[in-house]
């Protein structure tokens, strides 16, 4: 018998639209999101919700954020500053005003302190015990001062490189002398390894007292900086040794990690390390500045009488000019100083030095230069006529509007004489009428 085989009949494929449908309600939320994922315009949202507060988690967490905006702000600031410098001068002028005047103030008080405590150190008790201390000790004064005076000062920085203890950068505050800073850092190295050696493998070197001074270390992964500290340092210089030494190894930490003994590298480090270069002084006590008002007050007394005695000088030099001008022979042309003048003089004129009568200037002070001229004042040429014609007692001369006036008696010849001589004296018009003439 044949077996027979019943075949199931396939169903028919749907048909493809449906299968677009089924595709498109299955993936379609998916397709949305991964369309979405590459649309700037969405991602540009999405950041902008997201990027104040993640900006603000990172500052508070560390300063790596803050180290690397520093150059693109300081580049930005530099391109305004090329590009548009009158935009940049209003922009800061309006801050920078008060801060300048605040500052010329704070200039000032600093400079009234300072006088002050140099004059209290120069003449006080306690600077008069402060120079015998110098004196016994064999110490110079500003030594001795600043032993009592200095609380702490940051004398030296040094930034050495962790691994091999070579000097990246040396900075010294100014008026220190220092030894080479190679060996310091030498000296620290072992120090180091020795305390690891000795003690703890993983003990790091924080201080190292010598002498007046300490050596304040910070240790980092890469780098060590350590400060060299006359007197007692405060807690808050290691805190700012900590944020430096972070800052540096942000900002360098790919020269450190490709270091190969070459610390021209590192100069850009040295603003950093500079700031690190501090003092603190004791504060004075609050009293008050006896000194410089005793000092003050000599100086006002001392310009006070200087500027009497100037005034006294000035009002008896113009006394003087004015003798002088008024004096018929003499004409002051120029008088460019104190004590100095040029003019004219007819030999009839009296000697000036004769007018310093009754005047506060001694003789010896003055510079004269006189020039010889014929004065036509009518004084002059009275004196000049009766010099040289040699009048006779019976005759009066006189002057009466520009004309001289001749009475009394004469004789015919010494007339004519007069008549003759009159124009070389300086006389123009002669009136003769009331003079009687004598036989000879």
């Amino acid at each position: 018998m044949r077996s027979l085989v019943m075949a199931h009949p396939t169903p028919p494929p749907p048909p493809q639209g449906d299968l677009e449908a089924l595709r498109r309600l299955l993936l379609e939320p998916e397709q949305q999101a991964l369309q979405a994922l590459q649309d700037p315009a969405r991602w540009e949202e999405w950041v902008a919700r997201v990027l104040p507060k993640a900006l603000l988690r990172r500052v508070q967490s560390d300063k790596a954020l803050q180290y690397v905006l520093n150059p693109i702000i300081e580049e930005a600031f530099v391109r305004l500053a090329q590009r548009n410098p009158k935009l940049l001068v209003d922009i800061l002028f309006p801050v920078l005003l008060p801060a300048i005047r605040r500052a010329v103030v704070n200039l000032f008080a600093s400079l009234t302190q300072s006088l002050n405590q140099t004059l209290d150190q120069v003449f006080s008790l306690q600077g008069l015990r402060w120079r015998l201390e110098a004196l016994t000790t064999g110490k110079s004064f500003a030594e001795v001062v600043l032993s009592h005076t200095l609380l702490y000062r940051v004398e030296q920085i040094l930034l050495i490189e962790r691994t091999s203890g070579l000097l990246l950068a040396h900075r010294v505050a100014e008026g220190v002398s220092v030894q080479d800073g190679t060996l310091v850092s030498g000296m620290l190295t072992a120090i180091g390894d020795f305390v690891r050696d000795s003690f703890d493998p993983e003990a790091g070197l924080n201080a190292v007292n010598f002498g007046e001074r300490v050596l304040v270390v910070e240790q980092g992964p890469q780098a060590v900086l350590a400060a060299v500290v006359r007197g007692t340092p405060p807690q808050a210089l290691q805190e700012r040794l900590l944020d430096i030494l972070g800052e540096i190894q942000t900002r360098f930490s790919d020269k450190l990690r490709s270091y190969n003994g070459d610390s021209a590298a590192f100069v850009e480090a040295h603003p950093l390390l500079d700031s690190l270069l501090e003092a603190e002084y004791k504060r004075p006590e609050n009293r008050r500045p006896y000194a410089v008002l005793v000092i003050l007050g000599l100086l006002l007394l001392g310009l006070g009488g200087w500027g009497w005695s100037n005034f006294q000088a000035n009002r008896a030099w113009n006394a003087y000019l004015e003798r002088l001008s008024n004096t018929p022979g003499l004409v002051v042309t120029e008088a460019p100083h104190r004590y100095e003048v040029r003019g004219l003089r007819d030999p009839l004129a009296p000697d000036p030095s004769s007018l310093l009568a009754g005047l506060p200037i001694r003789a010896e002070r003055l510079r004269a230069n006189w020039q010889p001229y014929q004065s036509l004042e009518p004084e002059i040429v009275l004196k000049r006529v009766q010099q040289r014609m040699d009048t006779p007692a019976t005759v009066r001369l006189t002057w009466r509007d520009g004309v001289l006036v001749v009475n009394g008696r004469a004789t015919q010849a010494w007339l004519s004489r007069l008549r003759n001589l009159a124009p070389l004296l300086g006389v123009e018009q002669l009136d003769t009428r009331e003079l009687v003439l004598e036989a000879p």
